[in-house]
């Protein structure tokens, strides 16, 4: 393959050499091979169908220029696209996005550095221009961050000025240069392009002294299921993988992101690069560039779907799929669990999160010793007590040193049913305990929440946090009395652990494997069918005074510490892909089915789950 042209640094006056190495040391560290160009002339001994234009001082992620020619590969009719900040990817585009990071269809810019459209390409943003007055369109919209640091505001400045000026008198606006990306709605599929041929670049693979993985996931929306996955993966980084990583659906995919940024840079949006009917090739592609030895899925319904297609593609790869829940769908799938055992044949291992799912595989057909419960598990030398601060903390909370701290910790969703917390601490209150309920978390139910406290008449005996990030959390933890998750359904929910690591009191529903964490003396659990307060309230009593709660405290921690800390899921995650390896030898390939309608189904599939519910339909 030829090595793909990326990209042509542009230097703005007085940009310092400083700046100018910060870039170079970016482009040096992409996951294509790339060739920096001092000028467009420097180019012509270079083979490439595109041309990338960064702005000096600005530090690309690391795939960046791969999903840039990727997302126009497969885009026939999109001449250039940019890209976002890590911190403005949710935004609408600009200037300055454009400005920084800018790939070119080579023939188009051969076309406006014609003599008949001669252009000076001393900017991104001079091409950008030339691009919209030559095809009526501006740039296209990587979705998700492709700048990790922005070039400097003062060097931007006059960038952005300069365009303005220049757009003007041409009759363009901002708008009308920077379009929205024209595929962030799925679409389905016309024909299969999963054959497509990749764009040829030549990919740079990272060294590792143990296996190369490639995790699909579904994203990284808020919530356990993405905490486990941004502590699992630079985890088994440091045991020598080398991790790519892939995300398949259009949840939300930057929650705790930058951590396995870190750590495994190696991080693909699949439904924000391709088109919904290239995305198995490009899934495809990065098992052949990375040379990948397994595959983990997790809750990655697309990945399932491709199991076996992907198998006869790759018959030395070994799959593995991880589940966190008995819980999806359930009236259209079962649940990823049922779906795990309906797909067992394609499968050369399982993990659960608890031996309760374990037994359940098991029941469903699975092979008994093909599965393994691999507990979400913590880091339990990093949660644990902050006593020093304890005080303050509770203060600040609206608490007292006698005042019974409760707090909900996790995604406000139905299934988590914070309403019962609500009712439990009106109730409380109403006993004439001094009480407070703390809500730690987003979710589509924190207005109606928060509606909830003022009708029952305890909205300044309430606190809403939001979102946090683990320092904040655990001290928040550290200030609680009670944690209380009255959730209908769950595997093993990570703020269990983590409340659990912090002397948190548990008082949750016994649903899942969560008796496995919850063993007596340690806290309560409450029948998950019971949707009243009283349950749950009769579940607190034990440890409404410090006297009752101090022993259990303790035990609930070091329960915790002696089963539960994250170094032993990894060991067996690692147990576990290695046996996958072994059996995937044994195994023969399995024919796959048609490939097109798997590709369909999972783009109507999309739309249903996101697009639709979004619009409220």
């Amino acid at each position: 393959m030829a090595e793909l042209a990326l990209p042509v640094l542009v230097l703005p006056a007085g940009s310092s050499p400083a700046a100018r190495d910060r870039t170079t040391r970016s482009l040096a560290q992409q996951s294509v091979v790339v060739c920096v160009a001092e000028n467009l002339a420097t180019l012509e001994a270079v083979s490439s169908e595109y041309v990338a234009f960064v702005l000096t001082g600005v530090e690309l992620d690391v795939t960046a220029c791969e999903r840039a020619v990727w997302f126009l590969a497969t885009r026939p009719g999109v001449a250039c696209v940019s890209g976002a900040t890590v911190a403005t990817a949710s935004a609408p585009p600009a200037l300055s996005s454009v400005a920084q990071f800018l790939v070119v269809r080579r023939e188009l810019l051969r076309q406006i550095l014609s003599p008949a459209n001669a252009v000076a390409a001393t900017t991104a943003i001079a091409v950008a221009i030339a691009v919209r007055k030559l095809t009526g369109s501006g740039p296209a919209w990587l979705a998700e961050p492709v700048i990790r640091v922005s070039a400097d505001a003062t060097v931007l400045a006059p960038i952005e000025a300069e365009a303005h000026a220049a757009m003007a008198p041409l009759g363009i606006d901002h708008g009308a240069l920077v379009d929205m990306a024209p595929c962030r709605l799925p679409t389905l599929p016309q024909q299969s392009l999963a054959h497509v041929t990749p764009p040829a670049l030549t990919v740079r693979v990272a060294p590792a002294r143990g296996m190369r993985l490639l995790v699909l996931l579904q994203g990284f929306p808020m919530g356990g299921y993405t905490a486990f996955n941004a502590d699992l993966l630079p985890r088994l980084v440091a045991t020598g993988c080398a991790v790519t990583t892939c995300t398949t659906e259009w949840w939300r995919t930057d929650w705790r992101l930058d951590r396995v940024r870190e750590a495994a840079p190696d991080i693909h949006h699949a439904h924000a690069t391709v088109p919904p009917a290239a995305v198995a090739a490009y899934v495809d592609w990065l098992i052949t560039s990375r040379a990948i030895d397994v595959v983990l899925l997790s809750h990655s319904l697309l990945g399932l779907h491709l199991l076996p297609w992907l198998r006869a593609r790759h018959p030395g790869v070994a799959f593995v799929d991880y589940v966190h829940t008995d819980w999806f769908e359930v009236g259209m799938y079962g649940s990823y669990a049922t779906m795990a055992a309906q797909w067992e044949s394609q499968l050369d291992a399982q993990l659960v999160t608890s031996d309760a799912l374990l037994s359940q595989q098991v029941e469903r057909g699975c092979t008994a010793d093909a599965v393994r419960a691999a507990h979400i598990g913590i880091d339990t030398t990093a949660w644990q007590h902050h006593g020093p601060r304890m005080a303050e903390i509770r203060q600040s909370l609206g608490a007292g040193p006698d005042t019974l701290v409760l707090l909900f910790s996790g995604r406000l969703s139905s299934e988590k049913r914070p309403h019962l917390a609500v009712d439990v601490a009106v109730q409380l209150v109403g006993e004439g305990y001094d009480a407070v309920l703390v809500f730690a978390g987003g979710g589509p139910l924190l207005q109606a929440t928060h509606e909830r406290t003022v009708s029952r008449g305890i909205e300044d005996r309430c606190k809403f946090l939001g979102e946090l990030d683990e320092t904040t959390l655990r001290l928040v933890y550290s200030a609680a009395d009670v944690f209380i998750a009255p959730s209908e359904i769950e595997g093993i929910a990570r703020s269990l652990y983590e409340a659990m690591a912090m002397g948190c009191v548990p008082v949750v529903s016994d649903v899942g494997g969560q008796r496995e964490l919850v063993v007596p003396g340690t806290g309560s659990l409450v029948d998950a069918t019971r949707d009243d307060a009283a349950s749950y309230v009769d579940g607190v009593r034990p440890f409404l005074r410090v006297t009752g709660r101090t022993a259990a405290s303790a035990a609930a921690r070091a329960h915790i510490v002696a089963h539960f800390d994250s170094q032993r899921t990894v060991t067996t995650v690692c147990e576990a892909l290695a046996m996958a390896r072994t059996r995937r030898r044994e195994r023969q390939s399995v024919l796959p089915p048609a490939l097109a309608d798997t590709l369909v189904v999972s783009a109507i599939e999309i739309m249903r789950r996101h697009v639709l519910r979004a619009a409220g339909r």
